[in-house]
């Protein structure tokens, strides 16, 4: 089910803060009408914590994130020390932008890149 060993306590910090980010990103798509982003995955047995073994990133693998209809990871860095560190994998994952600013809303990249009029 998982890539990667966890060592306590980090890890149980470092996945409750990607549980959080990704959380509170579903609420803020879901309260909004004037993008394209949608969370495809609604139900699952587990939540699916992996690593990418590149970066040390950690991502959901089993709950898929789409704008446009074309999926996109939602990773954290592994031992990030911001309060939203949340970003979104871009153009086939070669470019990330911030999900969200300092105060936890969606950054004004991340909403210029889920708007509906792009």
């Amino acid at each position: 089910m998982s890539n990667y060993i966890r060592v306590l306590p980090r890890d149980l910090f470092n996945e409750a803060s990607l549980f959080k980010c990704v959380a509170r990103l579903w609420i803020l798509t879901d309260d909004r009408r004037d993008h394209q982003a949608k969370f495809v995955t609604e139900d699952v047995e587990v939540f699916n914590v992996l690593q990418d073994q590149s970066s040390g990133a950690i991502y959901i693998g089993n709950v898929e994130f789409t704008v446009r209809g074309v999926p996109h990871r939602l990773s954290r860095p592994l031992n990030a020390r911001s309060a939203w560190p949340l970003y979104m994998d871009i153009e086939d994952g070669d470019e990330t932008l911030s999900v969200f600013d300092d105060d936890g809303n969606l950054s004004a990249e991340m909403l210029t890149y889920i708007s509906r009029e792009r």
